[in-house]
């Protein structure tokens, strides 16, 4: 048998073919991390027809673990200005402290296929752009702007940390972000990617995660402390933002200009992928003690859904929530103030549909409302509005207010001086006013104000006027005839005052002394109060029933029927008075008439009138004793009585006053008065019923009617 060498020597070429291969291998890494440096580099420059340069500090591969990893990488704008007049490409800044890259398929690399790759890390990006150019309708999209020979990338995890980034070439940047993380999942960058309705971004899903925000936007500037969203849990939410407008707040514009405070915003329900399709449809919004002041623009801005309109064709979310919150609105004379604002919204649907749903009241199905304390000024700069909160809920028809307050910033003096006329000065108190069955629908697409009932308890009113300046010389607005030219349309089917009270005062013209007269325990109701002329017709008038005390001493009722849409304004009235001291009349009449009751007890009086725009007159049965008056003087002394006033008194005692009425007995025997006044317009209907009762009593007792009607006439 041979025992030659051969077999041997086949071994060492085998061994030498292995170690030639492992050496050019080796060579061939050892030249491909500097080789794809350059390459990198190269492609850059050349892609961007030379207006950025990429300078890669560190790269390093490994084949065996299928990685690189990439280091302190800058890329910086060519200098020369001409090279940016027309591009499509942004002029920015950027350095990367590190890229890792892992898991790279370099089988699928080389064969051309869908090549999948691990996971991409981005650490440490700074970025400034120093300019961004116009939207291109024409640019690629991402995947296809890949190598020819790779159809794609699918990455199983992207994180980019650790980013800085700011808008603007300027010192101070127009945006700024001082912190930022991205992180996504399942990256399919590819034609199938694209076009995956479950993706967003090429990515399934993912997160991101940003401090430190500022920025400008439509002349106001934003500061986010921290935003953070999560596609998979379809939450976003965002911590501390400030936004605060660049021009005085105080002067009107064209656009809004707001001051905001906000410590926490939350969405949940955001979906990616609805995102995409410009739709939300959020589960809840949630809005942590919110602080607004705002200036209305000098133009009504168009509706909500409008201006999303250009952003979003739907927007939908379930639920609503506001906690905590204080608006203030500034630019306008009232400066209204609301505290603790909590707001709740169910089923808004913020489109043009959504606008115009009979079944929906602004965007939604049900609102509630409730707030803390509410100030403004009334009619500014003369009344201030102060309630203690107030409620609001439209699933119901109910809105209270408690804690009400109405007071003039001036005394009544003041009020009419700033007026340049008689002007009454209004104070009210009232602990609750409430109204049910209120029409929210009708109330905001309509503007008509239409509710079952609304009702005011322990109501304190007082009213106070000085006539010594002249009267208004515009018509009165306290009458029946400014009800019917509301430009609303007003239905409230009953309106009850309960035990309330209403104080008066008066400056005299002549005496320059000021009188007063109170009435209580006031319980009133109007039924049939409304402006539709289906509703509102001769037979079917505004009706009104009332009773209370005079001086909390004399018993007073009385019943008015108005047929608001009268054109020559007619109505009608009754009431009773007494038994009682008509004594209780000098607190008005001795300091603003001169003239003091000395005795008079009335046992009953019955008042009959009708009105229009131009009278009123009817009848008073007044059944009294022991009627006597005095005269007064200024200059009387402590009595206010002189020569000429007692001499006066005793004759207008003796000769004109009736001391008592009836005198003797039968019905005969009892004096009517005639109720004859005219009416002046400056003046409300109040004061025209006024000037009839006092027409009507001076006739009772003695006066002629003419200078009743005289009488009753003066200011």
């Amino acid at each position: 048998m041979p025992t030659g060498k051969k077999p041997g020597r086949w071994r060492y070429w085998t061994g030498g073919m292995v170690l030639s291969l492992l050496l050019l291998v080796g060579i061939a890494v050892a030249f491909l991390d500097p080789w794809l440096r350059r390459m990198l580099e190269k492609q850059v420059a050349e892609q961007s027809q030379g207006r950025y340069q990429l300078r890669i500090g560190e790269l390093h591969t490994s084949l065996w673990s299928r990685a690189m990893r990439i280091q302190n990488i800058e890329l910086r704008p060519a200098k020369n200005n001409q090279l940016w007049q027309q591009t499509t490409l942004p002029r920015l800044l950027a350095t990367i402290e590190e890229v890792r890259i892992s898991g790279v398929g370099l089988g699928a690399l080389l064969r051309g296929t869908l090549v999948p790759i691990d996971t991409v890390r981005v650490a440490g990006l700074r970025l400034r752009a120093l300019q961004l150019p116009k939207a291109n309708p024409n640019a690629k999209p991402l995947h296809e702007q890949l190598p020819a020979r790779i159809p794609g990338l699918r990455i199983g995890y992207v994180s980019v940390l650790n980013v800085r980034a700011a808008y603007g070439s300027g010192r101070v940047p127009q945006t700024s972000v001082r912190r930022a993380s991205f992180t996504a999942q399942d990256v399919l960058l590819s034609a199938a990617g694209a076009t995956d309705t479950l993706r967003l971004g090429y990515a399934s899903s993912f997160g991101v995660q940003v401090s430190g925000a500022l920025g400008t936007v439509a002349e106001h500037r934003l500061r986010v402390g921290a935003v953070r969203y999560s596609s998979q849990r379809q939450q976003l939410t965002v911590d501390s933002l400030r936004v605060w407008s660049l021009r005085a707040m105080e002067q009107p514009g064209p656009v809004v200009r707001v001051r905001l405070a906000l410590p926490h915003l939350r969405l949940t329900g955001l979906s990616a992928q609805a995102l995409r399709r410009r739709e939300v449809r959020l589960d809840s919004v949630s809005v942590v003690k919110p602080w607004l002041a705002a200036t209305p623009p000098t133009q009504p801005p168009p509706a909500l859904h409008h201006v999303l309109a250009s952003y979003l064709r739907h927007v939908a979310v379930a639920h609503l929530r506001v906690s905590g919150g204080t608006l203030r609105l500034l630019g306008i004379r009232a400066k209204p103030q609301v505290q603790d604002i909590r707001l709740g919204a169910d089923d808004m649907l913020v489109t043009a549909a959504g606008a115009t749903d009979a079944s929906r009241i602004w965007y939604a199905r049900s609102w509630e409302l409730r707030t803390g304390r509410v100030q403004t000024a009334v009619s500014a700069p003369v009344y201030w509005l102060g309630l203690q909160g107030t409620e609001l809920i439209t699933r119901t028809g109910v809105l209270r207010a408690t804690g009400i307050t109405l007071r003039p910033t001036m005394t009544p003096t003041a009020l009419a001086r700033y007026k340049r006329h008689q002007t009454p000065h209004i104070t009210v108190r009232a602990p609750v006013l409430a109204v049910t069955g209120l029409d929210f629908g009708a109330l905001t697409r309509r503007g008509a104000l239409l509710a079952r009932q609304v009702e005011v308890r322990n109501v304190r009113v007082l009213i106070a006027g000085d006539g010594r300046f002249p009267l208004n010389p515009k018509f009165s607005m306290v009458t029946q005839e400014s009800l019917a030219k509301l430009p609303v349309r007003l239905n409230v089917r009953r309106v009850v005052l309960a035990n309330s009270s209403i104080g008066t005062s008066y400056i005299g013209p002549k005496t320059q002394r000021e009188g007063s007269i109170t009435f209580n325990r006031i319980n009133a109701t109007l039924t049939n109060l409304t402006n539709d002329p289906r509703l509102m017709t001769a037979a079917a008038p505004l009706v009104g029933q009332a009773s209370g005390w005079l001086q909390n001493s004399w018993n007073v009722r009385i019943a008015v029927r108005i047929p608001l849409l009268d054109p020559a304004g007619a109505h009608s009235g009754e009431g009773t008075f007494g038994p009682g001291s008509i004594t209780l009349l000098n607190t008005m009449t001795e300091p603003t008439r001169l003239a003091r009751f000395e005795s008079g007890t009335v046992r009953r009086a019955t008042v009959r009138f009708t009105g229009n725009r131009q009278q009123i007159t009817g009848t008073m049965r007044a059944e009294y004793s022991d009627l006597k008056l005095a005269l007064l003087s200024q200059a009387g002394g402590p009595d206010q009585k002189t020569l000429l006033t007692k001499v006066g008194s005793t004759l207008l005692n003796g000769i004109v006053i009736r001391d008592q009425n009836p005198r003797g007995l039968g019905p005969d025997k009892l004096k009517l008065g005639s109720m004859q006044s005219r009416r002046d317009q400056r003046v409300s209907v109040f004061s025209l019923w006024r000037q009839g009762l006092v027409s009507g009593l001076l006739n009772s007792i003695g006066a002629p009617q003419k200078l009743a009607q005289t009488i009753s006439e003066q200011p």
